[in-house]
């Protein structure tokens, strides 16, 4: 059956309902909420896992070591070449003779009170005279210069009074610097002239 001009006709076979607008809205109300829940659960578990995600790198990833090589510096500094000094050789100290004081320290005997006659035996001229003036130079007193029996005598003599006995040992220590005494004794005759005679050898 026709309806009225402008209005659509139903059938009443037909299963169209019209639906009322209460429950359209409900429907898109419900919608909305779910699309809203959706939504924050989304960002929840973005925010709330990405910060985990986040932290988990940070605890995870390895923090680098950085050594510190030390590399070895070469010293620019010129060594030394050490110089070596020539070893200097020992010198031979002359034996000191004794002072010209004529008192022997060690003995205690007075060398000026001892009268000494030299004789040359070497045949060399002027060895008395040298002999005299070693003599002088410890404090004897030279009573005689002159030339003995004979030229022969290979080694310094020296012959003295039996009373003056004590310079024996002394004469023969100041002759001995410079002469190689040969015999010594205290056989000097008493009558002779000096208390001491020195016989110069070769």
């Amino acid at each position: 059956m026709d309806g009225v001009l402008g209005q659509p006709t139903f059938n009443k076979s037909s299963n169209y309902v019209p639906q009322s607008p209460k429950k359209s809205r409900r429907l898109i109300f419900i919608v909305f909420i779910v699309i809203l829940i959706g939504a924050v659960i989304f960002g929840g578990k973005q925010f709330f896992g990405g910060k985990s995600e986040r932290q988990d790198e940070s605890s995870i990833s390895p923090t680098p070591i950085i050594e510190k090589i030390e590399f070895p510096t070469e010293s620019l500094t010129e060594t030394p070449i050490p110089t070596v000094s020539p070893t200097p050789k020992p010198t031979v100290a002359p034996t000191a003779k004794p002072t010209s004081s004529p008192v022997d320290k060690a003995s205690g005997l007075d060398r000026s009170i001892l009268s000494v006659e030299v004789q040359n035996g070497s045949g060399v001229t002027g060895a008395a005279s040298k002999a005299s003036d070693a003599l002088k130079s410890f404090g004897y007193k030279i009573s005689a210069i002159g030339n003995a029996d004979n030229t022969d005598y290979e080694n310094t003599t020296i012959r003295v009074k039996s009373d003056k006995s004590d310079f024996l040992a002394l004469l023969k220590k100041d002759l001995g610097f410079d002469y190689t005494i040969g015999s010594s004794s205290a056989d000097l005759s008493a009558s002779a002239s000096a208390d001491a005679l020195v016989i110069v050898g070769k």
